[in-house]
């Protein structure tokens, strides 16, 4: 496993008695984040921009794992907050999060949402030009003034992560194409109402290759530059997030791959992925393929992919930082979700039972709920466990699959590593679950509640992130299905 699986596996050997009474109050399955873990994470982040450039913060990606505890996790260590909603924003402000450090993201903004932020004065990333026509209407008056960002794409970005999972390149639905950049930026010169404080964008999510970021920053600078030329003082970069976790170590990753590749050219090899998913490899097979898509390992995780971009030496022989100290230094926002969150949770959930199918071995979780939906548009992969690990235990490699009445619910379209083979009513943990695992694709299918998500802090004392749902949160109550008279006749 990586240094960070081994981490949250000492974490939660730390608190065992404390998991212990959680699971007795609420509950399998059940999303445990140890913020001394996003502690670390944080701090990571902010030394490298306080050592190499101090004009600039980190803005927590709230979609990431969208609760109120994570946000007053990142209020409490001084970060921003990405906003994907008028929700998020929301509780952003609750939670003392200053509104320049809020930035306001989305490809269709509700009137309520750009009505709040421009009250607040938080900074609204432009996404098309219905939003600034609005804007335009919203501040006409002169009573508001507008802080705006225009987000960009069409950057050359495709093939760095999954296909459905890329916000930069020429297919998405976010943004201006950058060929649009000058007419864009003259809409703004001495505008009365709003003021175009810089560029944005994001590529898209679990970038494992510098390349990517390195491409992005350049565009980003010669608009920034292109802006000035046109007589705007843009003060804002918003760099977005994206920035890898290194879910598996690179000999498990390198293993994979080739173990993989080896079955798609038909070789004498087992399956690794379930009904054989090409992932990657999708398009090439050939001798000399590659891999195109979305990494599960990087050699500059997190913080040190920050770290390599400002000491980046572009074509022109300037560095990164060189370029933007040349720029006015503008302030350099970085909005790392998964970096940020994925390595302080796990969870835990008990084992359903075992099963073999074409040869392999499947192990089914009471998840509840598809945790890990985002297997529906690119595999994930985590590192995973059974609990309690004994001296006798024998690996064993195995699918995960979890309880909805969907073929499409494998937790674990790739084969996992167990330490032994579980029976039914043994405790299974995955880990690095903290970012969009517990969240982004959770629903009812099948009448299953969402589970509770609780936090352990450095302390050893616990929050309470979000409680489980009960029966009713879901069905109502047999007296809730009538309504009134007065309202059926209304």
């Amino acid at each position: 496993m990586t240094k960070t699986s081994n981490k949250l596996e000492s974490l939660m050997q730390k608190h065992t008695g404390l998991v212990d009474r959680l699971i007795a109050q609420y509950g399998l399955p059940l999303h445990v984040v140890f913020l001394e873990q996003f502690e670390e994470n944080a701090a990571g982040f902010k030394n490298v921009l306080q050592d190499s450039y101090p004009n600039g913060f980190v803005a927590l990606a709230v979609k990431s794992n969208p609760c109120r505890g994570a946000v007053r996790a990142a209020s409490h260590h001084g970060l921003g907050v990405d906003a994907a909603s008028e929700n998020e924003m929301r509780m952003a402000l609750e939670e003392g999060i200053p509104a320049n450090r809020v930035i306001c993201n989305g490809n269709a903004k509700s009137t309520t949402y750009l009505t709040q932020a421009l009250d607040a004065g938080c900074h609204i990333a432009v996404d098309n030009h219905d939003e600034i026509a609005e804007i335009g209407q919203l501040t006409a008056d002169g009573s508001r003034q507008a802080n705006i960002l225009l987000r960009f794409r069409g950057m050359p970005l495709a093939g760095l992560t999954s296909d459905d999972q890329t916000t930069a390149a020429d297919w998405t639905k976010f943004g201006f194409h950058i060929d649009e950049a000058s007419d864009l930026f003259s809409q703004f010169v001495n505008h009365p109402s709003i003021r175009c404080r810089g560029v944005s964008a994001h590529i898209g999510t679990q970038i494992a290759e510098p390349i990517g970021y390195e491409r992005l920053l350049d565009h980003l600078l010669v608009l920034t530059e292109q802006a000035r030329g046109l007589g705007l003082t843009p003060d804002v970069i918003d760099i977005g997030g994206g920035f890898p976790m290194a879910f598996l170590s690179e000999q498990e990753w390198r293993t994979f791959q080739g173990q993989l590749l080896s079955r798609l050219r038909g070789e004498s090899t087992p399956s690794v992925t379930w009904n054989d998913l090409p992932m990657g490899y999708a398009k090439d097979t050939s001798p000399e393929a590659t891999w195109v898509g979305k990494a599960y390992w990087s050699a500059v995780p997190q913080s040190a992919m920050l770290t390599h971009l400002l000491n980046h030496t572009f074509n022109d022989g300037r560095t990164c930082i060189e370029r933007l100290n040349s720029l006015g230094e503008p302030t350099l926002i970085v909005e790392p979700g998964r970096a940020l969150m994925a390595s302080t949770g796990i969870t835990l959930s008990q084992v359903a039972g075992t099963k073999t199918v074409l040869d392999h071995t499947v192990v089914s979780l009471e998840m509840g709920i598809n945790n890990h939906g985002t297997n529906l548009i690119s595999p994930d992969m985590f590192p995973a466990a059974v609990l309690p690990s004994r001296e006798d235990d024998e690996s064993i490699d195995a699918f995960l699959a979890g309880r909805l009445c969907f073929s499409g619910d494998m937790i674990s379209k790739t084969k996992v590593r167990l330490n032994r083979l579980p029976t039914r009513g043994e405790r299974c943990v995955l880990f690095h679950t903290g970012a969009y695992g517990a969240d982004h694709f959770a629903s009812n299918s099948c009448g299953f509640l969402r589970p509770g998500k609780v936090a352990i802090r450095p302390d050893g004392q616990a929050e309470v992130w979000r409680r489980p749902e009960e029966f009713a949160d879901i069905f109502g109550r047999p007296e809730d299905s009538l309504l009134s008279s007065e309202s059926s006749t209304s």
